[in-house]
């Protein structure tokens, strides 16, 4: 495998698609979609659209698998879910169309206890350990369900380590400061959105230098690739040759759902192709700005993905 995504806390993303949302008011959906969903979920699909061979690995409720393993055998991704009682939880998006923008509504997950997180997490090893081979990217993306703490998150980093994966890191807030603390060795390629970074340091980053800075000081702390999302104001992007500000087309917003797992799927993409920083993470922020422009999962042909590309701004910083 090229590419192991590892979401411990899936969902199915129910999509209701509106023409304006008005808080209080009764309203008629335009369309609605299912779709399996989790950061490391939406990120293995874009990758295996790219060409990249990956699998989806995490805990999968076995009451509704049925979504997941279709989207997986259509997708061509390799199901290495290990599944655990209960229902997987669903997270529900109200995609204004005049805002361009969607309401999110997540649901905790199912809950772990003491004995059933200790089995759930061999399992998850065991079925991901034969998978896992020297310069494999594992990502570990999204929440951790009721129950379940870091220190699972460090068993398996550490696992998968020590058979040579490289590592990348999307989750946020105290998970992601504790990962970072804790690791033995820092991740590979981390992508926080700005209120990620605000919350890991401490304080608000108004402006584009103080976002740069704190990317450089997780550079500095040994973390290979730092790409901060900034929504339609673009991305920071910092990596061995400097620190960049990408500034992304102007596109039609059809939905905002998917374009940070997009982002991650393609700068990986690209990483694994042997681009380096930052066109790796350009490309990446390609895959996102096209993305963004359908409310169908998938992305256009890989030509117009880079034509989105060749239009992206990268300022040094």
């Amino acid at each position: 495998m090229q590419l192991i995504t590892v979401t411990p806390n899936p969902a199915i993303d129910h999509t209701v698609s509106l023409d304006a949302l008005v808080p209080g008011a009764v309203h008629r959906a335009r369309a609605e979609q299912f779709e399996a969903g989790g950061k490391g979920i939406g990120v293995a699909a874009v990758a295996a659209a790219l060409g990249l061979r990956t699998a989806a690995s995490g805990w999968l409720g076995d009451q509704n698998p049925q979504l997941f393993e279709r989207a997986f055998a259509e997708r061509g991704i390799a199901d290495a879910m290990v599944r655990v009682p209960g229902r997987t939880r669903t997270n529900i998006k109200l995609a204004d169309a005049e805002r361009g923008d969607s309401t999110d509504i997540n649901l905790a997950g199912i809950a772990f206890d003491a004995e059933s997180t200790a089995q759930a997490e061999a399992a998850l090893l065991a079925r991901l350990e034969p998978l896992v081979a020297e310069g494999t990217w594992c990502t570990l993306a999204g929440s951790l369900p009721p129950g379940v703490g870091v220190d699972s998150l460090l068993r398996l980093a550490a696992a998968l380590r020590a058979r040579g994966a490289r590592l990348m890191v999307d989750t946020g807030g105290k998970v992601l400061a504790q990962l970072l603390d804790r690791l033995p060795a820092a991740p590979d390629f981390l992508k926080p959105n700005r209120a990620e970074l605000e919350e890991l340091v401490g304080q608000p980053l108004s402006g584009t230098a103080e976002v740069a800075q704190a990317a450089l000081a997780l550079r500095a702390r040994g973390i290979g690739h730092v790409v901060v999302s900034l929504g339609g104001d673009g991305a920071v992007i910092a990596g061995e040759g400097g620190c960049w500000l990408a500034l992304p087309p102007r596109v039609p917003v059809a939905t905002t759902v998917g374009a940070g797992d997009a982002l991650v799927a393609g700068t990986l993409a690209a990483l694994v192709e042997g681009r380096v920083f930052p066109e790796a993470a350009v490309f990446g922020m390609a895959c996102a700005a096209a993305r963004i422009q359908r409310i169908a999962p998938g992305l256009p042909p890989r030509a117009e993905i880079e034509a989105l590309a060749a239009r992206i701004v990268l300022q040094p910083l």
